[in-house]
């Protein structure tokens, strides 16, 4: 990450002195600061969806439902919308993970 900030950096000092700098140079640089961008936001989408599965493991008051037993004692089990909130909070954790490792991917490779 730092070492990106610097090339960035020189690019804009080089720049702002009127030294010439290739376009390849340029491209690089405007490269980098995007895939650096991407990993920053994969990262913080990670981080939410990591902490949205936390916070929904707890049930919600409609997804429990009440049942009696044969020996006539109330019991509660999970609907099946529960089950498909956390196939969906897992599932978008799973792509949140799969586009950082995409974006580390991408920014390593342009360094």
């Amino acid at each position: 990450m730092q070492r990106t900030f610097c090339l960035v950096l020189n690019l804009v000092m080089l720049l702002a002195l009127g030294m010439p700098v290739s376009a390849q140079e340029q491209g690089r640089a405007a490269a980098l600061a995007l895939a650096y961008d991407e990993m920053v936001a994969a990262q913080a989408a990670l981080q939410r969806a990591d902490e949205a599965r936390q916070s929904g493991v707890e049930p919600l008051p409609e997804e429990r439902r009440g049942t009696v037993s044969a020996s006539g004692r109330r019991r509660t089990r999970l609907s099946d919308e529960y089950w498909e909130r956390q196939h969906q909070l897992d599932k978008d954790f799973e792509l949140a993970r799969r586009r950082l490792d995409e974006a580390t991917t991408r920014w390593n490779e342009l360094r």
